[in-house]
């Protein structure tokens, strides 16, 4: 009794209560008439323990272990029977010893429930008892009042029986209580009158007849109680095979449209979750039997028409044309068509044609609106753009639950019924939080992928899997086909990686010939700010051994094989597993890619298989970046010195202009968009290249390049304009900054040691002439502020030579 619901708990204690009441009114109702136990009581006594167990179950039992909650016996006729021959009491008694019999033979049944059935029957006993005496004794209907006593008495016996138990049943199974009693017991109603018809008249028999009533009515009965004992394990059997093989059906149904599903990686799963939302709405709008079964296997269906959509439209990652998005706009009537020869006994066809259908009018495939759509389709479509905006998809990341329901309570009455917006809010947050406690559903973050799969979910799984490599070669040859720039494209390759194969940290490395190490250039996912700089340890690391022998490795993770920073704010993520794979072209590593794992043994066989071929397909397209890449240095570059060339520095400061000024040409004067242009003159180069050759020549200036560099900030751009002259640009620079910046740059190369001495001129010095321009106050353009730099720096060179002193030991050649 303690497993039973509080309510269902508490009724119980009343029927005892009434029982026991009952019992007692049977013992005061003899003072006044005295029980007589005669023969003929005892007779009853043994029929009635003969006949209490044999009972027909009225209600099916999911367990073998089940008891008999709901159930009909033979004693029924025995005990209305005495109820109408007997005085109370005696009535009570019999109907005690046929309803112990029933509970303890053959199956015996626990404490409770064997109290509750024989105080219940003690209640009904005591009830019809009283009500047919008064009736009777009344005469209210003359010669008649017998046979309506006995009417009014079987009705009270019928419902009090009934009632009772379909209360208590209501309240265990968590349903209407009169709901259970038209389900479980309404049909049982004409076996309860013919039984009290042939009480009835066993009891006008036995005034003269009783022993032939006996001899002769047993027999009748027990063959009776016997042919409806094979009907109804006919019936049943027939029912329950019906069932299984409606079962079978839905299960094969679902077997395939997840097979369907899996076909898409973003919507694996889809479609139970789009059933449990929509059974859960139908039900809160108080929808039942063919209605319900109707919703669950549309949800199941409701896509089944993308078998007629391209591949290439469904995994496509933007945003699709018109002509694509009208191919997706067919997949509902498609659908209905593969539906359509067959014989559904629910209505299935509604929903999954309608289900895009939107209640302003403006959805497809026919444009339906208001109720014109079939409630099934409305529902669904409450469903499925619910689980579609919390589900990860190629083009965006999945919706928070609270951010999908903002969405769909402000399409109500415009995208979506408000009736079914109205029974989803009710029902959402606990159909989730349900979900969630299963580790389904918009509020579980991370899904794990259980280690024991049924034979149908593995194959699933492998459909899963086989699609998603096919749509991850779409995606990387998407990828590959649309970009130029080496790192736009590392960076795109890593992030659609992270999407494939999620909760990775997902690292391309690029091998560097020179250095005999790997450099990271793209890091994304897990400890990204750790690996974002991160470079190879030394030869005999996991990567490096990849790159050596051009074989991938998978296994765990090995902390010594990557050199990576630390980070002031992000916290480690442990690591446990590693896959390694090389980039190749024409037999040439070119890097890897490494993808780390915080779980041990975290990579299949099938993910090594797929980055192998990712990476086979991304090397022509970094071998290209990579040509392009230098290519593009070079055009940037000083061949001589490595500091930008002049076409770089023009090209920057005409982009630097343009992008701070109004479209009016005015400055936008802002301080981040200041800088200073320095044009830089050696003075007394070119004797060194007259006395001691270029070669020399070339080296000073390789030296002074590296001089320059360490004297500006990071931020700062040095460049050869051409022979021995230099630009410096300095950003965010005021007139004050580079007044400073333009004299540490003239006592260093005066302090420059050439490391030239020559005989008769002694150890050779250099200087330099210095002359600047500020953007936006000299000029808004590189020509501008090129030639009044240009012009202040030979003023300089003029001023310097008017005054400069040389000394016998350190001579500055003029």
């Amino acid at each position: 009794m303690n497993t039973l619901p509080p309510k269902a708990k508490a009724f119980v204690w009343l029927t005892y209560f009434l029982g026991i009441t009952a019992i007692l009114g049977g013992i005061l109702f003899c003072l006044d008439t005295p029980a007589v136990f005669g023969f003929e009581f005892f007779v009853y006594i043994i029929l009635g323990i003969a006949a209490g167990s044999r009972k027909v179950s009225l209600m099916r039992k999911k367990r073998e272990s089940d008891a008999d909650v709901g159930s009909m016996s033979l004693s029924f006729i025995l005990t209305f029977a005495a109820i109408l021959r007997f005085s109370p009491l005696l009535a009570i008694l019999i109907g005690i010893a046929t309803t112990l019999s029933g509970c303890l033979y053959p199956k015996r049944q626990r404490a409770f429930q064997l109290a509750f059935n024989v105080l219940l029957n003690s209640i009904s006993c005591f009830l019809c008892s009283l009500l047919y005496t008064q009736i009777v004794s009344a005469s209210f209907f003359g010669t008649a009042s017998l046979l309506m006593a006995a009417a009014f008495a079987c009705f009270t016996f019928y419902f009090i029986n009934t009632g009772f138990v379909a209360i208590v049943l209501g309240f265990v199974l968590k349903k209407n209580s009169f709901q259970v009693w038209h389900d479980t017991f309404l049909w049982t109603a004409p076996s309860y009158f013919v039984g009290a018809l042939v009480g009835y008249l066993a009891t006008l028999l036995n005034k003269d007849y009783f022993l032939m009533v006996v001899l002769c009515g047993a027999p009748i009965a027990f063959l009776t109680y016997k042919s409806y004992q094979i009907y109804s394990t006919q019936a049943e059997a027939m029912l329950k095979g019906k069932e299984e093989l409606a079962d079978l059906y839905l299960a094969t149904i679902k077997s395939l449209a997840l097979a369907i599903d899996a076909k898409d990686a973003y919507t694996h799963q889809h479609i139970l979750r789009v059933q449990h939302y929509s059974v859960a709405i139908a039900k809160q709008l108080g929808l039942k039997g063919n209605e319900l079964e109707g919703i669950s296997t549309g949800a199941l269906l409701h896509d089944i028409g993308k078998l007629g959509v391209p591949e290439y439209v469904l995994l496509k990652p933007g945003k699709l044309t018109e002509e694509e998005f009208a191919k997706i706009k067919e997949h509902p009537r498609i659908g209905a068509d593969i539906l359509a020869d067959i014989p559904f006994p629910w209505p299935v066809l509604p929903g999954v044609k309608y289900h895009h259908e939107k209640w302003n009018g403006g959805g497809y495939p026919e444009g339906l609106k208001g109720e014109e759509i079939p409630l099934q389709a409305r529902i669904l479509a409450v469903a499925d753009v619910y689980d579609a905006l919390t589900s990860n998809r190629a083009y965006r990341g999945a919706w928070t639950h609270e951010k999908a329901v903002a969405l769909i309570q402000k399409e109500s009455d415009n995208h979506f019924d408000p009736v079914i917006v109205e029974a989803f809010l009710k029902v959402i947050d606990d159909v989730v939080a349900e979900m969630a406690a299963r580790g389904e559903g918009p509020l579980i973050t991370k899904k794990e992928e259980s280690l024991t799969q049924s034979s149908s979910e593995r194959a699933v799984r492998d459909i899963q899997r086989n699609s998603s490599e096919l749509w991850a070669l779409y995606e990387v040859a998407h990828t590959l086909s649309s970009s130029l720039g080496l790192d736009e494209t590392l960076e795109i390759l890593a992030r659609k990686l992270e999407s494939i194969i999620p909760n990775v940290a997902c690292l391309f490395l690029l091998y560097d010939a020179e250095d005999h190490r790997l450099n990271t250039r793209a890091a994304v996912g897990l400890n990204r700010e750790f690996f974002s700089e991160a470079r190879s340890i030394g030869q005999s690391g996991s990567s490096m051994q990849v790159v050596f022998q051009k074989r991938a490795y998978c296994g765990e993770y090995e902390p010594d094989d990557l050199l990576i920073q630390g980070s002031p704010t992000a916290q480690w993520i442990s690591i446990r597993s590693a896959l390694i794979v090389p980039i190749i072209y024409e037999g040439t590593v070119l890097g890897t890619i490494n993808l780390y794992h915080p779980d041990l043994h975290a990579f299949s066989e099938h993910d090594q298989q797929l980055l192998e071929r990712i990476g086979e397909r991304a090397a022509l397209a970094l071998y290209n970046g990579i040509l392009f890449e230098r290519t593009r240095s070079h055009a940037h570059t000083d061949t001589l010195t490595s500091l930008y060339n002049l076409r770089y520095i023009s090209e920057y400061v005409e982009q630097r202009c343009a992008a701070s000024l109004s479209p009016t040409g005015e400055a936008l004067q802002r301080s981040s968009d200041q800088f200073v242009m320095f044009c830089l003159d050696l003075d007394s180069f070119k004797p060194i290249n007259d006395l001691y050759g270029h070669q020399t020549g070339d080296r000073v200036l390789r030296e002074l390049s590296l001089l320059l560099r360490s004297l500006v900030r990071p931020s700062d751009i040095v460049a050869r304009y051409g022979g021995d002259e230099f630009l410096i640009i300095q950003e965010e620079a005021t007139p004050t900054e580079a007044e400073a910046l333009s004299q540490r740059i003239q006592e260093a190369i005066q302090h420059y040691n050439t490391g030239l001495i020559h005989p008769k001129l002694g150890h050779l010095r250099l200087g330099v002439s210095v002359g600047f321009s500020s953007f936006p106050q000299d000029g808004h353009d590189w020509a501008t502020l090129l030639s009044i730099a240009d012009q202040r720096m030979y003023e300089d060179k003029a001023e310097r030579k008017l005054g400069r002193l040389a000394t016998p030991s350190e001579l500055t050649i003029p």
